[in-house]
């Protein structure tokens, strides 16, 4: 059983609401490794662990340590494996526009997320950082 787990891809989901860390995990829970972090800071000491692993980093737009797309820049340079998501509750037209021009997003999903949606993105971001790998 513990092969299984092994070979599940791995997900970092990056939320300062706990209850949208709680209710990701659930979702995403029964098909990938669900890493959690409570910020931008959180979720790169989990990478300096974990990164080799992790397919795919799932992060909200707005925090109060740092904004989603500016930890997406930072993934980017120092895991340009990992596929980067971006969610927001918000509608910032310039800052999602800049990150998405800027190549740093695969996806942007909007708050409140569905169990349907999270699984389709997570699905197509899975076989995007396959070809990565290759």
């Amino acid at each position: 059983m513990k092969d299984t787990q092994q070979a599940r891809p791995s997900v970092v989901y990056v939320d300062d609401e706990e209850l949208a860390r709680k209710y990701f995990a659930r979702a995403a829970g029964s098909d990938y490794d669900v890493l959690l972090a409570s910020g931008a800071d959180d979720a790169m000491s989990i990478l300096r662990r974990e990164g080799a692993r992790v397919a795919v980093l799932v992060t909200d737009f707005r925090m109060p340590d740092r904004r989603g797309d500016d930890l997406m820049r930072q993934v980017s340079e120092e895991y340009p494996h990992i596929v980067r998501i971006l969610v927001t509750a918000y509608a910032e037209n310039h800052a999602l526009l800049e990150a998405i021009t800027s190549e740093d997003v695969f996806r942007i999903l909007e708050k409140p997320l569905g169990v349907a949606i999270v699984r389709e993105v997570l699905a197509s971001a899975i076989t995007a950082a396959a070809l990565r790998r290759t």
